[in-house]
């Protein structure tokens, strides 16, 4: 008899387990169903906004700063006075712009091509992304590009690849961008995807269902963890390419 009563005992506490089990499992996770579908092929960088029209302003002998017309910030109109230094060197703003350094106060020296004031148009701007190789050779002129500034999450801007360079050991890709915000400066970053590509009719699962590489995986009523190689993403879902997930699987996603 005391066997019998162990033997229950034992049955109550396994369906306890198993139960404490299923709520744990349902009240964390749900389950999605992979998908077929397109998916953007897509470059990813950071892209640094910088102004079209720059004025640096250098002298080629060592002098001495005679007079400033300016201060950093002040916007000057073209022609107005910038700086002038003894020998009567004078310098006048090239175009409309904002004096963003002025490096050296009156009576200062200057040392030959120290630059001692620079001049920028903040109206004019553009985005400057540095890409790896293998990324720069898949971009081309008039690609697609979205931009998304860290504090401005809710703000997405559309541009275009103008073109792509290389510069001293980098590849440079310049993306117009129509409508910046005034308070968009030069110098700010920006995360930039560039579209280069479309997939059609591939494998997807849901971005949330991967943790290191594995997703968890319902089959034939059976979890199990399996390794997935994941491609492209539109930040929602993300192409499978390589992985043992069917259409007929379901995919656990946290809450």
């Amino acid at each position: 008899m005391k066997k019998v009563y162990i033997a229950l005992v034992i049955i109550v506490l396994i369906a306890v387990a198993i139960g404490a089990r299923v709520f744990y499992f349902k009240k964390n996770f749900e389950l999605i169903s992979p998908k077929k579908g397109d998916v953007v092929e897509a470059i990813y960088g950071l892209g640094r906004v910088e102004s079209d029209q720059e004025f640096n302003v250098k002298i080629g002998v060592l002098s001495i700063v005679e007079k400033l017309y300016v201060k950093e910030g002040q916007s000057v109109k073209k022609g107005d006075r910038l700086i002038s230094f003894e020998g009567r060197v004078l310098f006048k703003a090239p175009f409309d712009g904002t004096v963003t350094l002025v490096a050296n106060k009156e009576r200062e020296i200057v040392l030959p091509q120290f630059t001692v004031l620079t001049l920028k148009n903040l109206n004019q701007k553009y985005v400057e992304v540095s890409l790896e190789q293998d990324a720069a050779l898949r971009v081309l002129p008039k690609q697609r590009a979205r931009l998304v500034f860290e504090s401005q999450s809710q703000l997405k801007y559309e541009g275009y690849v103008k073109t792509i360079y290389p510069r001293e050991g980098e590849f440079i890709t310049r993306i117009e961008v129509e409508g910046l915000e005034k308070s968009i400066l030069p110098g700010m970053t920006a995360d930039v995807v560039i579209e280069v590509g479309k997939k059609k009719d591939v494998l997807l699962i849901p971005v949330k269902a991967i943790s290191d590489g594995k997703v968890l995986r319902m089959r034939n009523k059976k979890r199990e963890k399996v390794d997935v190689t994941t491609g492209n993403s539109d930040g929602m879902w993300v192409e499978v390419v390589s992985g043992d997930i069917n259409l007929d699987d379901l995919i656990f996603i946290k809450r």
